[in-house]
């Protein structure tokens, strides 16, 4: 018993450290669709531009958090698959990126398709999981991409 409570703290700390950074990480989202919104920049950086970049820097980053959770486990032929949808939703998103100056609106949406693949993926590895721990930051990722997609299609919604 004692050892169970001493890890509670722990636990809770590196849950409250994970949720608190994954909050932080929606601001440039918050900030890209305000500052869109308003047609205002940050130093000469629209919110158009701030959204987009991150966006694509956050799927990046998804993409290898995906990876790192397919390689602590049994690889399977069903981990190189999803190995190989991740780096398709990369190149994808980074072409949307590279037309975003003339079809915004397209590359918006593509990038939300991508963030909902990774997605898809995490929740399919989240099947598979069965500790406590994968749960919780499951729960956190449903919350997060549900954030991150709703600031894409307030984006859409400025932009259509």
């Amino acid at each position: 018993v004692m050892r169970i409570n001493a890890f509670l703290p722990m636990l809770w700390v590196k849950n409250l450290k994970t949720y608190g950074l994954g909050s932080l990480g929606l601001i440039p989202f918050i900030a890209g669709v305000i500052l869109s919104a308003r047609q205002h920049d940050i130093l000469g950086i629209s919110g158009e531009a701030i959204f987009i970049t991150y966006s694509l820097a956050i799927l990046c980053f998804l993409a290898g958090a995906v990876w790192g959770q397919v390689l602590k486990v049994q690889f399977s032929h069903v981990h190189q698959r999803i190995l190989i949808i991740t780096n398709i939703l990369v190149v994808i998103g980074w072409a949307a990126f590279l037309t975003s100056q003339k079809f915004y609106v397209v590359s918006v949406t593509v990038l939300t398709l991508g963030f909902a693949g990774v997605f898809f993926l995490e929740f399919n590895l989240f099947k598979l999981s069965t500790t406590r721990q994968d749960r919780q930051y499951g729960r956190l990722r449903v919350i997060l991409t549900g954030l991150v997609i709703a600031a894409h299609s307030g984006m859409l919604v400025i932009h259509a």
